[in-house]
């Protein structure tokens, strides 16, 4: 846990005082962040050249892509790449764009996060983390965000299963340990058959 926030704070050049914001919601601003993450995307593409966007793809993942879900306030998307390492108009434009690169994810080290402090005083996603996932299309981070959003929003059993598995999970967040939030949220049955489907296993690779 006190290494996960070291690595945030250092990583975001001094943008955070102290740990990340644990706050558990069982009401998310659905439209806000839909619309936040939209203009975002606007500001990343809109700085890198038309052939270079030909090549990538935008997604809103995560629990804030599932209306009704309850969860953190901080948002997820997801850029897949038609190949792998990412091109370096995209890089130049996160960071020019107020991103800090956090390093490889959990579950591949070809998924690549980049996160943003969100500035937005008034609002529930003011300091909040924005973290964009970097990794290539059909890959098995991609496919886990994808279909995990995909089957919430359209199948009733997956939407509960996954909904209490993050009720359970955040009596972790009460310490403001976020690493055993995400960690005990693999009690899902959803998200063990999507594991497994995808051939991810944290124990197996990359940690935090």
């Amino acid at each position: 846990k006190q290494w996960y926030q070291r690595r945030v704070a250092i990583t975001a050049g001094g943008k955070i005082q102290g740990p990340p914001n644990t706050d558990f919601h069982t009401e998310l601003p659905y439209d806000e962040i839909k619309s936040f993450i939209s203009e975002q995307k606007d500001k990343i593409f809109g700085a890198i050249p038309e052939e270079i966007q030909a090549g990538l793809q935008w997604e809103h993942v995560g629990s804030t892509s599932i209306k009704g879900m309850p969860g953190t306030s901080h948002p997820d998307a997801l850029i897949l790449l038609q190949q792998f390492p990412p091109p370096k108009e995209l890089i130049s434009s996160l960071i020019s764009n107020g991103f800090f690169f956090f390093g490889p994810g959990a579950l591949d080290i070809k998924d690549l996060w980049f996160m943003l402090v969100i500035e937005r005083p008034g609002s529930l996603l003011d300091t909040s983390l924005f973290k964009i996932h970097v990794t290539k299309e059909g890959h098995g981070p991609s496919g886990l965000l994808l279909e995990t959003r995909d089957r919430c929003n359209n199948e009733k059993w997956a939407f509960e299963d996954y909904r209490n598995a993050k009720v359970e999970a955040a009596k972790k967040l009460v310490e403001g340990d976020m690493l055993a939030y995400k960690a005990a949220k693999g009690s899902s049955k959803l998200l063990q058959e999507l594991m497994e489907k995808y051939g991810l296993n944290v124990k197996h690779n990359i940690k935090l």
